[in-house]
């Protein structure tokens, strides 16, 4: 008989497919896309999870062995109560990193060079052509400091070095192979936040790292400084990002996590003309959905 796998969460089609169609052999996977089909997981003994899994589950799953979650991280996880069940829980490192230092790229660039701002007025029927020319940048040059240089802080230091950046990071373990290979500096905390022409952000949201951007540490940026989040949102006290925003302790951000998810539409930043807002999407393309499936069976 074969082992289940249950299959919990939002997929795209195309990752639907490919999970369905590349089960490996002795295995059948069981659908449980919603709450109301939760009940399909009682005889499942693996766990494949998209997104916020609702903690709910664990009381649907008595025979599960093994879960493997779809993306990286474990914030969302209970991991007290998977624990006492002894049940190993995964995650997928590195598959996202290169679309998510993508994303914060593209952020970069559309902070720097005013896109959304001269789309919008373009669409109005105006030719900006002109009018940013004093607040528009360029990446080369510029000090890029990375918090956090694990598989996405790579890329994202790999791909600013190749506009033409100078690389500055902090972690709390030094990459000294990193540094000799790409001549990135290692600094403190301190001085990553009072160096950096653009702040991106790349550690795990843990209680160490929660709200560990607030209003100390936006008074130690530069005013014409960029904050880019595309890991989680409470890394950074929002209260305090708005602050640096409309009173110009910082010039703009870049952001695709938010302490609240899905963002109201009536949120602040989303009001504000220096932040260019994205919906928690990095890791969301389809051909890496391909690479994320092949990940998760092999």
């Amino acid at each position: 008989m074969a082992k289940k796998i249950g299959l919990v969460g939002i997929y795209f089609p195309g990752a639907y497919d490919a999970l369905h169609e590349n089960v490996p052999e002795g295995f059948e996977l069981v659908d449980a896309l919603s709450p109301e089909a939760y009940g399909n997981l009682a005889d499942c003994e693996y766990l494949i999870s998209r997104l916020d899994i609702d903690p709910d589950i664990i009381n649907h799953t008595p025979n599960v062995k093994f879960w493997q979650r779809w993306g990286a991280g474990f914030d969302h996880v209970d991991l007290k109560a998977w624990g006492e069940r002894g049940i190993p829980i995964a995650t997928c490192p590195g598959v996202n990193s290169g679309i998510v230092a993508e994303l914060a790229i593209m952020l970069m660039l559309a902070g720097y060079r005013n896109l959304l701002q001269i789309n919008r007025q373009l669409r109005a029927g105006h030719w900006p052509r002109t009018e940013y020319f004093g607040r528009s940048f360029m990446i080369k040059g510029k000090t890029v400091g990375v918090l956090g240089l694990g598989h996405i802080g790579k890329k994202v230091a790999a791909l600013a070095t190749a506009f033409g950046a100078n690389v500055i990071y902090y972690d709390i373990v030094r990459q000294t192979e990193q540094e000799e290979k790409f001549g990135y500096r290692f600094v403190d905390f301190d001085t990553l936040l009072r160096e950096s022409d653009i702040y991106t952000i790349h550690c795990p949201l843990n209680e160490e790292t929660r709200g560990m951007i607030g209003a100390e540490q936006f008074a130690q940026m530069k005013p014409t400084a960029m904050l880019i989040n595309t890991a989680r949102g409470p890394i950074v006290d929002e209260a305090a990002l708005i602050d640096a925003l409309t009173t110009g302790k910082i010039a703009t951000a870049g952001l695709d996590t938010y302490e609240r998810e899905p963002l109201p539409k009536d949120h602040p930043l989303l009001t504000l003309d220096n932040v260019v807002a994205s919906a928690h999407a990095g890791g969301n393309t389809k051909d890496n959905d391909i690479n994320m499936v092949n990940y998760v069976y092999h």
